[in-house]
């Protein structure tokens, strides 16, 4: 085939395939332009989630009718003069590619003004000639965009559905929103607010409007300087975490970005604190000298690359990391005095015999106990020591197996007949006594992978509990989008809710298993499994595992014996006891053996 000069329309169709794949593509270019031009407000007006109609209102400086009609012209720019402005660019946009890529591929018109004289109107059909009239408008731009890639019908067939355009929208506008919490911003549909947020004081009060009073206050101050690296903003404390990074949004110099590289250097900063798969929310604004950051790697200019990859990854970590934990406080200074004497809470010492005190005299060291209350203290020992197969006798039992059977991964845990229960250790861990070993259960991954195989074994339906107080739930814009078309499937698996204003549901029941827990979180992830994972088998699996997650004893809770005693039943008969529904392991042995070498009894 011979080499061709590729048609001017086609070439600026290609250009555009670089810039514009989706409605949000085009809402991002847009309101990043109207930010530039200073816009205090920023309105985005769509219908059936982009793909038909997209408006975007700003009150921003607008443009005379010479650079109007100039902004249409592909690499027509206002950004840049000269390549040393490229390796510093400020800007959002800079390319001079956003509008004339639109108009190549929609029915496209612009309406602006300086709030100086007539406002002027730019009406381009599918990448023909601009025509130019005046027009009445106020100070700043209106862009329309209607029926998007109506003449490229290949790629038009490659939008989704108008739901998941319109959550990538409101997904792409509330970070924007989150890097710019100074400007008002406001998402409509036929009507309806997705998204309006008004202009905030500072960031916090920014998360606030979008995650809710609760969420803002569990965030901590980032304030970290450190080389080329300044970096502000909030994150959460590692016991606040979601199930995707939907709540974390990185900017640099003012820019939201997708930074696989600083995502990273999140996830480092809460290595050991999280699971695996959860990610605590976080708006960080990373400042750094233009030179030493490229905006200019992908069209989009979504992908940055800094000239020290490692070093902005762990300043992002140690920055987050500073924030999350928790140091005492510099004591005052003072004169230095004599250090306090030792005392011992829990045991308190006989006086020295050497030098014995008036009181040790006159009374004996230790109160001689009565014949009663050893005999009441014996059988408190007596009931506390009992084995579990004795309280267990009266149900029947399978017959025990010669050995224990051999799990594939984690080893063999004990027969059920063989245990007893002896006490809890830090209110989290059940410590299980077995002939030649003790057991350290953790109680909330074991009583979690008990009712997981409650729920997914059992033939009956779930029980459900009307809740005396319904539970209020708040939900990011698109968060409440999706819960509004999934409160009948998420009814199936136990939460009864309904909407409760424009951006929350009131959950009034629950699965029984959940209702003295935490519901809101329950809720918030079951929405997230909806989210993040088709209809089906493994989606089924993702919530229940969440509802059993959250219906679980916690960390921290006091149980007493024979609540103990019943979880140690109902975790060792369930039927995968040795891992949790994450894949972490629930219990670690310690042999006798390795007991007495440590005690030197060889």
């Amino acid at each position: 085939m011979n080499i061709r000069i590729l048609d001017p329309r086609v070439a600026q169709q290609v250009a555009a395939g670089e810039v514009v794949d989706r409605p949000a593509s085009v809402v991002k270019e847009l309101v990043e332009n109207s930010l530039d031009a200073g816009a205090e407000r920023v309105e985005v007006e769509i219908e059936d989630g982009g793909t038909s109609r997209i408006l975007v209102r700003d009150s921003g400086s607008g443009m005379t009718p010479e650079d109007a009609k100039l902004s249409v012209l592909r690499h027509a720019t206002s950004k840049i003069r000269s390549i040393g402005d490229i390796e510093a660019v400020t800007t959002l946009g800079f390319r001079g590619e956003a509008l004339p890529s639109v108009a190549s591929v929609s029915s496209f018109c612009l309406t602006t003004s300086t709030g100086e004289g007539a406002g002027t109107k730019i009406v381009v059909e599918g990448g023909g000639e601009a025509e130019v009239s005046p027009a009445s408008h106020p100070k700043g731009t209106t862009v329309l965009v209607d029926r998007l890639l109506y003449n490229v019908p290949a790629r038009r067939a490659f939008l989704k559905g108008s739901r998941a355009e319109r959550a990538a929208i409101t997904e792409v506008l509330t970070h924007l929103a989150v890097a710019h919490p100074q400007v008002a911003f406001r998402l409509s549909e036929k009507g309806r607010d997705h998204l309006s947020l008004p202009a905030a004081r500072d960031l916090r009060e920014r998360l606030a409007q979008l995650w809710g009073v609760a969420k803002a206050r569990a965030l901590r101050e980032v304030e970290y300087e450190s080389g080329a690296f300044r970096i502000t903003g909030y994150a959460a404390l590692p016991s606040l975490t979601q199930s995707s990074r939907a709540h974390q949004t990185i900017s640099v110099n003012g820019r939201f970005v997708r930074a696989d590289n600083l995502h990273r250097g999140l996830d480092d900063a809460y290595r050991t604190t999280v699971p695996a798969g959860r990610y605590p929310p976080a708006a960080l604004d990373i400042v750094v000298d233009p030179r030493r950051v490229d905006v200019n790697v992908h069209p989009t200019k979504q992908v940055v690359r800094f000239s020290d990859e490692r070093a902005a990854r762990a300043a992002v970590a140690t920055a987050v990391r500073e924030a999350i934990e928790w140091r005492p406080a510099a004591p005052a200074a003072s004169p230095r005095s004599a250090p306090p004497a030792f005392v011992q809470e829990r045991f308190s010492a006989p006086p020295s015999p050497y030098r014995p005190s008036r009181a040790a005299e006159s009374q004996p060291p230790y109160p001689a106990a009565s014949p009663q209350s050893l005999q009441e203290a014996r059988e408190r020992i007596s009931e506390v020591s009992r084995p579990l197969s004795d309280l267990l006798a009266a149900e029947p039992r399978p017959e025990p197996s010669p050995e224990p059977q051999e799990l594939p991964e984690r080893g063999a845990l004990p027969p059920l007949e063989e245990l007893r229960v002896i006490g809890q250790l830090g209110a989290g861990y059940i410590l299980v006594e077995e002939p030649e070993a003790l057991w350290i259960v953790d109680q909330h991954v074991a009583h979690e992978r008990a009712i997981l195989d409650r729920l997914t074994d059992s033939d009956e339906p779930a029980t459900m509990q009307s809740l005396l107080v319904p539970e209020v739930v708040e939900l990011s814009p698109g968060e409440a989008e999706l819960a509004a078309e999934s409160l009948e499937e998420l009814a199936v698996y136990g939460f009864e809710a309904e909407p409760f204003g424009p951006r929350s549901v009131r959950v009034t029941s629950v699965i029984s298993t959940l209702a003295d827990r935490d519901v809101a979180g329950g809720f918030r992830d079951a929405l997230a499994a909806v989210a993040g994972i088709g209809p089906g088998h493994r989606r089924e699996e993702r919530i229940l595992a969440t509802i059993a997650c959250h219906s679980a004893v916690k960390m921290g809770d006091r149980l007493s014996q024979p609540e103990m005693e019943a979880l140690i039943k109902d975790w060792l008969t369930s039927r995968l006891p040795a891992t949790c529904p994450h894949g972490r392991s629930i219990c670690y042995r310690i042999g006798l053996n390795e007991v007495a070498r440590k005690l030197d009894r060889h």
